[in-house]
């Protein structure tokens, strides 16, 4: 390079015009395009680090269209092949010439979606927006574990192995769980699949499947996997893995968690064991619940917080708080997208409120809520009672929007209200009980309402994991 420069510098001047015009005609827009195609390349890899939503294109690194075209082109920077170029001659003999425009942005520009769902202002689009968050696009189904199981028979009575009802319920069965798996235990929470097997979680951060016999009561068989974070990391601490309510809506499964209270959701239908743990809260929807905890007035401890978890068919999220207030069990039931308010009280006087499940009553929202309150005391023991609670769904009026309102706005101004309340059992140490902690609740082909509850054994061999039976008679 060096001998070229001594070369320019004696030529005459016609013959250096000729030389620089070669020169500039053949190189300066090469370098400005490939450099877009690098910087654009290397924007669409995959974050290493683990995106919540696999597969998607990263926001791209230009600047936004038309910036290059709008202002003077700058000079370009100086690069290796272009050495001539980046020391010019004597300016008032030969100027740098200005280097060709680049090419032109392409009218469409693909913009990456968001990181939860591509549609807004429809329930559709919500929960599309979860299901891509807890099963990105190429994340392989995974099967849980098999894990052994032997679920032995109990009475309801020890001291009347004959006896057979417990208040407004009839006894069908009872068992106690073990298994040699060492995760297995510290069962919070349990809830009908929609093949009438069982899923329940543990407040270790553990989904176990618990299958049943074809009488529909006898447990079979279980499978168990750990519940991961939203990059698809496991659980690891007591403070994210203390998981206490569970609901079922297809294959899409909540999760409610103390201590980091929170809700997550998993997408067990398409990813299974593989599924991460996508937070129900984002983009604008929802509220923290710790917000929604100051917001209503309640503080909540890191251990008596989302006891209670459920959903309508028509997701409505009804999500109770084991710490009273007023004697009384606080409960949210809004729109999963909307921000809870805790306005609601169940059982006055009853144990603390530890579970709920739902069974829809009617076509208009209605539904009949089954609540599990547990209570303890060093000389009495487990105290628990079981109740139900009818909720009616009404139109918020006073709430209507001055213009026509989206799909979600409408969903907002649906209300629950309590219209009555009844204690269906309660149950002392003169009953097989435990530290009895979830329930689930299905109506049968007869009108009848099946319940089953278990209980947390606190992986403490003191204690025992009990999978209870009851029936509440159509009518009843």
């Amino acid at each position: 390079m060096a001998g070229s420069r001594r070369l320019v510098s004696l030529a005459p001047p016609a013959l250096l015009a000729v030389w620089l015009c070669a020169a500039c005609a053949s190189q300066p827009a090469a370098p400005i395009h490939n450099a877009a195609t690098a910087s654009a390349a290397s924007a669409s890899r995959v974050d290493p680090a683990g995106d919540l939503i696999a597969e998607r294109a990263p926001s791209p690194a230009p600047a936004p269209e038309g910036d290059v075209a709008a202002a003077p082109a700058p000079a370009p920077e100086p690069a290796p092949e272009a050495d001539i170029q980046a020391e010019p001659l004597a300016p008032a003999e030969a100027p740098e010439p200005e280097p060709a425009a680049p090419e032109a942005a392409p009218e469409t520009v693909h913009r990456p979606a968001p990181v939860y769902g591509r549609e807004t202002g429809t329930l559709a689009g919500y929960l599309h927006g979860l299901r891509e968050a807890s099963c990105p696009a190429g994340t392989k189904f995974e099967a849980p574990e098999t894990i052994g199981l032997e679920a032995r028979p109990v009475p309801v009575s020890p001291l009347n192995p004959g006896k057979k009802t417990v208040g407004d319920l009839t006894f069908v069965a009872g068992f106690h769980l073990t298994s040699p798996e060492k995760r297995f235990g510290g069962l919070s929470d349990l809830h009908f699949l929609p093949d009438g097997n069982l899923l329940a979680v543990s407040d270790e951060g553990h989904f176990v499947w618990i299958d049943l016999g074809a009488d529909g009561v006898t447990p079979t068989a279980a499978r168990i996997s750990d519940l991961r974070d939203a990059h698809g990391h496991k659980l690891n601490n007591k403070t994210e893995a203390d998981s206490e309510g569970l609901a079922i809506n297809g294959g899409m499964v909540l999760v409610s968690f103390e201590r980091d209270h929170r809700v997550l959701a998993y997408d067990l239908g398409d990813c299974g064991a593989a599924a991460r743990g996508a937070p129900i809260v984002y983009d604008g929807y929802g509220l923290p619940m710790p917000e929604a905890f100051r917001v209503a007035h309640i503080k909540v401890p890191d251990n008596t917080s989302l006891e209670a978890l459920a959903v309508t068919p028509d997701w409505y999220m009804f999500s109770g708080l084991e710490q009273e207030v007023d004697e009384s069990g606080p409960l949210s039931a809004r729109p999963v997208e909307a921000p809870p308010n805790f306005d609601l009280r169940v059982e006055k006087g009853a144990p603390a409120f530890v579970a709920l499940d739902l069974v829809p009553e009617g076509g208009e929202g209605d539904v009949r809520a089954f609540t599990l309150h547990r209570g303890f005391s060093p000389l009495a023991g487990n105290a628990i009672t079981i109740s139900e609670t009818d909720f009616r769904r009404r139109l918020d009026t006073p709430a209507a929007p001055s213009s026509r309102p989206s799909e979600l706005q409408e969903r907002a101004r649906w209300r629950y209200e309590a219209v009555k309340t009844r204690r269906l059992a309660e149950m002392n140490i003169m009953l097989t009980i435990d530290n009895f902690e979830g329930l689930a609740a299905k109506q049968l082909p007869d009108g009848s309402v099946r319940l089953f509850v278990v209980s947390d054994d606190n992986y403490s061999g003191s204690q025992r994991t009990l999978l209870m039976v009851y029936d509440l008679p159509k009518g009843g």
